[in-house]
């Protein structure tokens, strides 16, 4: 039996059983772009995981897995931005979906903008929250957790009924 100051280290069905996967699917998730810039360079990843973890001040935290090329530039002009991307853009997905480094820069031709921190914001973002880094978690996993206070955020998606910010 299991002392209730023990955590379960690893899930996996041959040790404690099947997750039901509705539940990992209620969490909440998205499709979203995290961005970066240092100097004159530009990066950024695509990621199902961002959440508000924070009111006051209101702080995000997003998880990217390990060594992807945007880490350094998140450390080195400590902000990012993240942009609600939509699930169909396929644009988006088909240029910030490699993980090779040394590529050129993704936002090429793409129409993108800057706010208060100076991480790029593409213009067919949904919406975005520009952040400043306050703080990263380097778990034994994975992902790295960075937590950023938003600092400005606009929502960029028009109503197609009104025409309207939506």
């Amino acid at each position: 039996m299991r002392m209730p100051h023990e955590r379960i280290v690893n899930i996996d069905k041959d040790q404690h059983g099947i997750v039901d996967p509705r539940i990992v699917g209620s969490l909440p998730q998205g499709q979203f772009l995290m961005t970066a810039a240092a100097e004159d360079l530009r990066s950024g990843h695509i990621t199902r995981w961002v959440q508000q973890c924070s009111q006051v001040p209101l702080l995000v935290s997003v998880a990217i897995p390990r060594g992807m090329p945007i880490e350094p530039l998140l450390r080195d002009s400590r902000c990012f931005a993240i942009c609600g991307i939509r699930p169909d853009d396929r644009v988006i997905t088909r240029r910030f979906s490699s993980e090779e480094k040394g590529q050129e820069d993704p936002f090429v031709g793409l129409e993108s903008f800057n706010d208060v921190t100076g991480a790029p914001i593409l213009q067919r973002s949904r919406y975005y929250l520009d952040c400043e880094l306050i703080g990263h978690l380097a778990m034994e996993s994975d992902c790295r957790i960075y937590i950023g206070q938003v600092v400005s955020g606009k929502w960029l998606e028009l109503n197609d009924a009104t025409g309207d910010r939506a």
